[in-house]
């Protein structure tokens, strides 16, 4: 995928994800938002989101795909909130334990 339309993609999802003003989201409301770009086009997006960027995390909870803004995304939020004058709701972002944990409390 070239470079300057995965960049147009992220700039596309992290706007849905201020816009919608909650702290996380359904992935499939992501999907079902846009005809423009393909699925997989924005899976692409997300992991270059999440891996490169660490402007977001992908998480599944109760058979759900979510997708959260980081603190270091919320903050920026926030921060801009306060230029823009748009009203975004807090960001809670669930925290993960770290695996060394879990799995040293397998061990056990």
């Amino acid at each position: 995928m070239e470079k300057q339309r995965l960049e147009q993609i992220e700039r596309y999802v992290l706007g849905f994800l201020k816009e919608q003003q909650h702290a996380r989201i359904l992935a499939k409301e992501l999907f079902a938002s846009t005809s423009t770009y393909a699925n997989a086009d924005i899976v692409r997006a997300l992991e270059d989101l999440e891996k490169k960027e660490r402007l977001l995390v992908r998480h599944t909870s109760e058979g759900n795909d979510y997708i959260s803004l980081t603190p270091r995304e919320s903050n920026a939020s926030v921060s801009s909130r306060q230029t823009s004058k748009t009203t975004l709701g807090p960001f809670l972002i669930p925290q993960r334990a770290p695996r060394s944990l879990c799995k040293s409390s397998l061990e056990v």
